[in-house]
């Protein structure tokens, strides 16, 4: 689908313009005020909508989970998978996230394997006020890593790219995300195209604790891949600034969906690079 590449092309450019005006606006000792920043996490799980907020400067942060997945008709699939954000400014950040463990059962017997990877970034263009939500951008691209003989990825490069809104009501948080995915075809040149809606919604229950609800879907990508709607409960629990869990599960509602999945995961900010440099 050739039409979809100006809006890849100009979604990259728009987060490449907006980290060179970041970087440019900043003070010279950008890096060193961002060294001097507490390390605390801003966890995102376990929710699909991804939140405008980024990654604290210069912060590191690992988040994995592991989940199982129920498709139906005696079939299951095991996924361990996580990976790693960095806060490179105060409003950009990047992804890297990988499934290292991936099992799967169906009526083609069991394999094992790694799954696909996938290299993104974020930009929020325009912080909350207290009438107006904050907006980002998030691109991310799929590396295939995942094996096409076992059946586990389609061995083809895919996009994402979506628009994120979020605000703070009292207690409640909403995250609402459109997302534009490109799926590489394995068979043929040029993309599919669906898009997908997420919003999420986190309670505050206590001073540690959350309670996140979340309806999301996407239409039809392809023959193989129909439209599905799923809705999501879960917990976020703070173990500490920078340690958090989270588990939950969420059922499909749809024909296309999945019937269920389960998952637990973890969140926690590892250091600050910008100080570990500054102390070298």
């Amino acid at each position: 689908m050739r039409s979809q590449r100006p809006c890849i092309l100009l979604t990259s450019a728009v987060l490449f313009l907006g980290a060179t005006r970041t970087w440019a606006q900043a003070p010279l000792n950008s890096t060193e005020a961002c060294a001097g920043r507490a390390v605390v996490s801003v966890s995102s799980r376990p929710t699909v909508a991804n939140a405008t907020d980024t990654t604290e400067c210069g912060v590191v942060e690992l988040e994995y989970g592991l989940e199982r997945q129920w498709p139906g008709s005696g079939a299951n699939r095991d996924d361990l998978s996580g990976g790693l954000r960095m806060g490179l400014t105060h409003n950009l950040d990047f992804h890297w996230s990988s499934s290292i463990f991936l099992h799967v059962m169906d009526g083609s017997g069991n394999r094992t394997g790694f799954g696909d990877t996938w290299l993104g970034l974020k930009y929020r263009f325009l912080k909350q006020t207290k009438r107006r939500p904050s907006l980002g951008l998030f691109y991310a691209a799929k590396v295939p890593s995942a094996s096409v003989v076992l059946g586990l990825g389609s061995g083809r490069v895919d996009h994402a790219i979506s628009f994120l809104a979020s605000k703070d009501i009292h207690r409640l948080h909403l995250d609402f995300n459109v997302i534009e995915l490109l799926a590489g075809r394995p068979a043929a040149s040029g993309f599919d195209h669906s898009t997908g809606f997420a919003l999420s919604s986190w309670l505050t229950l206590t001073r540690r604790l959350n309670l996140v609800v979340e309806p999301y879907g996407s239409t039809l990508l392809n023959q193989s891949t129909p439209a599905f709607a799923f809705a999501m409960i879960g917990f976020n629990y703070q173990v500490q600034p920078r340690w958090y869990l989270d588990s939950g599960l969420d059922a499909g509602i749809t024909s296309g969906a999945l019937r269920k999945r389960v998952f637990v995961g973890v969140t926690y900010a590892l250091g600050n690079v910008y100080s570990w440099i500054r102390t070298r």
